[in-house]
């Protein structure tokens, strides 16, 4: 965590913007009598604010150059020093879409009779419309658009827009900078140029200058240096894209930065791409269920294996199996028992990057080799049309646009959970309750693919089969990565070393490498797309696999909008029916990962805890003495249980800040959160639902999500994943439902001729209430309120997959609000 800084220390990648003499040594204008404030901006001294596509200066591979990355032999450090927040980043190929971000001013310290306090930022015109603006661009060297390919990379070709204040983002006054906030996702993998403008106000009324190496940068007279005029060229395309549209004028612009956002979908639609591949080709595994012969065996029976009774009689009337399907595992396998010794198990790409091929193919000329060297590149070539080799240009292989075919780095005999409907069992039930007798349709029955939640497997999932069975519906079930019966297992002893279900959730969660973080949700998404193709071949012509829909829990709603935007995103009319999802039920998810999970009742003060003693500051190291002296008083009991114990050691170190008075520490504390959240979105983006929450909803699937958002009385919100954030107005779970689209609704739904999406919020209950009646300790629900909201939360996710959508049923108001 000690690099996380990043707009304090971003220097050598820059550095060659000086020359022997900065720029702003070259300018010598004398002061004015009170000096005025400026936008910082100082390349060759590493100042500069973030994001900002400068820091893609002398990319070799497509991704930032982050200081410190290649050594002076412009070798890359190794795979693992990438756990380090700030060089995750240089595995990415842009920013974050949605985390908010700050332009820094400089405040001169001039104080006078006149001006007693200073001169400072002018909260009313940071926060007011025109102050700053943003434009949507093509930059040069588009893999996208044909006039804009062959303008220099790292320059603006080509005007698209510009953003609505209000709208698609706002800004507000932060200490000596500018914030701004999106309220929409900026579009994965497209550019965006800030622009901060004269309206930009100091305390006095008079306008924030352009620095002075900003100053002489935009003018179009030459400049001196090789890297002053690149600089000199980019600062004058972006300014000559921006006022081509007539909004704006140069003289008008302060400060330009363009900031290209990173893809989010190319990865995973290759996966899904070689997954279909896999039909024709025989190199290439299909996956397919399969189901051995077994003795019947009933949930009810399962249930009682774990000692739990009293349970509804309708699970007797499930059926429940053990399968397993081949997957292909693109996350390495560490070979050490720490948490550490997963840094280096992160996606790795199976080619040399495009950039790269493209660089030694111009300088190497005729000696370039046209035919393949190795079986490998002979692959790269044949799955990009030649435009990925594995020539031994690229020692990362990170995964970008330029390089989105991961390395398959096993293949998991993951085990499956089928259940189906037990009929006599059934219908005896349906006929005492005046339901009509269930048959089996003529194709089989529909199949509801389930996911649970972080630290929890599949088999919790059990919970719904019953709604689900009396609907007629089979389900199928795997456990995420490192979950359940997918831990990992070093040494072969019989004992996993790694299982977010049974020991760390770190395992998953990882904050000591959030690259490896990122690839456990992604691995997740690739997964549901094997297991859904692999539901084609199951050994069990009971099933029709060609009506399938999908619930996710928690961290399976999360992972829920890749997979259902890549799932059901056309690729072939013969493929298509084979990855299809007819209706998606969603219940606790959120997106917006880092901010939602630094606001999680449950595990924000973990998180705060884990980041503020990996961060290396002074207050760090207070902490790191607190937790083995004063937390031990109040917290020694929970020794055993590492995330209760370091949730209340921070608690309590906080705690004793605020009564102590420390407001120096705790906003020492409170920016080393906001840089994680900085760093750590920016790396988790591509496994975000929120990248994928809009393609989903154009995809037109229809979408049901549960939320708890509490009755403002005794029962909470949802105290895992929040419904909303303060620190981000896009994360949480109503903003993801707002963004695919969805409906809110407290009244039952009529049927349609076609799917709708709809949000129902729920006043009672908690984060589990899907899959328990049970009251969640800290929730605030009674064992009332929470037994009414799981029985209405399984009935309206059983109506609404039984009409696939078309249709909701609301039969408990008093749970819900709208």
């Amino acid at each position: 965590m000690k690099k996380m800084l990043l707009s304090l220390s971003i220097t050598a990648v820059l550095t060659g913007c000086g020359g022997g003499e900065t720029l702003e040594d070259v300018k010598n204008d004398a002061p004015p009598i009170i000096p005025t404030a400026t936008v910082s901006f100082d390349p060759s001294n590493g100042v500069i604010s973030v994001p900002n596509d400068l820091l893609m200066s002398g990319t070799q591979d497509g991704t930032l150059n982050i200081p410190g990355e290649l050594d002076d032999d412009g070798v890359s450090i190794p795979r693992s020093a990438y756990a380090d927040p700030s060089f995750a980043l240089g595995a990415l190929d842009g920013w974050s879409s949605q985390v908010p971000y700050k332009i820094d001013l400089v405040m001169p310290s001039f104080m006078s009779d006149d001006v007693p306090d200073g001169v400072s930022l002018d909260a009313a015109s940071a926060g007011a419309p025109g102050s700053v603006r943003i434009f949507e661009v093509i930059m040069g060297a588009s893999l996208t658009d044909a006039e804009c390919s062959q303008a220099p990379a790292g320059s603006a070709c080509k005007l698209v827009g510009e953003l609505t204040f209000g709208e698609d983002f706002i800004t507000q006054a932060s200490g000596d900078g500018v914030a701004v906030i999106p309220l929409k996702p900026f579009k994965a993998g497209s550019s965006y140029i800030n622009v901060v403008t004269t309206n930009l106000k100091d305390s006095l009324g008079r306008s924030i200058e352009p620095s002075s190496t900003y100053g002489l940068v935009k003018q179009e007279a030459p400049l001196v240096t090789e890297s002053q005029l690149a600089l000199q060229g980019a600062v004058n395309s972006y300014e000559n894209v921006v006022v081509s549209g007539g909004s704006i004028a140069k003289d008008e612009i302060i400060f330009s930065a363009a900031m290209t956002i990173q893809s989010a979908g190319p990865v995973l639609s290759t996966i899904k791409s070689l997954l279909a591949a896999s039909l024709s080709e025989q190199s290439l595994p299909t996956p397919a269920v399969q189901v051995p012969e077994q003795p019947m065996l009933t949930v009810t029976q399962v249930f009682a294996s774990q000692n739990i009774t009293g349970l509804s009689p309708v699970f007797s009337g499930v059926q429940y199996q053990k399968g397993n399907v081949m997957l292909p595992m693109y996350l390495s396998t560490p070979t050490g028992k720490e948490i550490s010794d997963l840094a280096a198990t992160y996606w790795q790409g199976m080619c040399d990057n495009a950039v790269a091929v493209m660089g030694y193919k111009a300088a190497a000329g005729e000696a370039f080799p046209t035919d393949p060297i190795s079986t490998n590149d002979a692959t790269c070539a044949a799955l990009s049309e030649g435009r990925l080799r594995d020539l031994g240009l690229d020692s990362t292989k990170h995964l970008t646009k330029y390089n989105s075919i991961p390395k398959v780095q096993s293949m998991a005999n993951v085990p499956v959970q089928v259940t189906k409907p037990i009929l006599p069992v059934l219908n005896g039930i349906r006929a005492q309750i005046g339901m009509d007798e269930l048959m089996m349709p003529e194709g089989g029955w529909p199949v509801v693919i389930m996911q649970h939640g972080i630290t929890s497997k599949k088999e919790d999932m059990l919970a719904l089969t019953a709604a689900l069975s009396m609907q007629g519906f089979a389900t199928v079930a795997i456990d995420h990565p490192v979950h359940g019966e997918r831990g990992i297992d070093v040494d072969g002893d019989g004992t996993d070393d790694f299982n977010a279900s049974t020991g760390s959730v770190l395992a998953y969660m990882n904050l000591q490498s959030l690259l490896v973080a990122r690839d456990n949700l992604r691995q997740s998404s690739a997964d549901l797309l094997g297991l859904r193709l692999g539901l084609n071949f199951i050994n069990d012509t009971s099933l029709n696999t060609m009506d399938v829909s999908f619930i996710g829990h928690s961290l399976g709603s999360v992972v829920a909008p890749a997979f259902i935007s890549q799932a059901n995103n056309p690729l072939a009319e013969q493929v298509d029916p084979l990855f299809n999802v007819k209706s998606v039920a969603l219940a606790s998810g959120g997106g917006g990962l880092a901010s939602f999970l630094l606001e999680s009742a449950s595990f924000g003060p973990f998180v705060q805890g884990s980041v503020l003693a990996s961060a290396g500051t002074a207050e760090s190291a207070e902490f790191i003495s607190y937790m083995s002296n004063e937390a031990v008083s109040n917290c020694g009991a929970l020794a055993g249980n590492q995330q209760a114990f370091i949730s209340c050691a921070y608690n309590e170190y906080v705690t004793s800040l605020t009564v102590g008075g420390e407001t120096s520490k705790l906003a020492n504390i409170q920016g080393v959160m906001t840089q994680f959240a900085f760093a750590s979105q920016t790396a988790l983006d591509s496994g975000d639902p929120t990248n994928y929450a809009a393609a989903v909803n154009a995809l037109g699937t229809p979408v049901y999500m549960n939320v708890v958002v509490g009755d403002g009385e005794g029962n909470k919100k949802d105290q895992v994943i929040p419904p909303t954030t303060s620190i981000n107005p896009i994360a949480g779970s109503l903003p993801l439902a707002k963004m695919m689209g969805l409906m809110t609704v407290d009244q039952s739904q009529a049927p349609t001729e076609d799917g709708m999406s709809y949000l129902v919020q729920f006043t009672k209950g908690h984060h589990g209430s899907v899959l328990t009646p049970a009251p969640a300790e800290g929730s605030g629900a009674t064992v009332e309120g929470s037994a009414a909201a799981n029985t209405e939360m399984q009935l309206q996710i059983a109506s609404y997959l039984a009409t696939r959508g078309k249709a909701l049923l609301i039969t408990n108001t008093d749970v819900v609000t709208n």
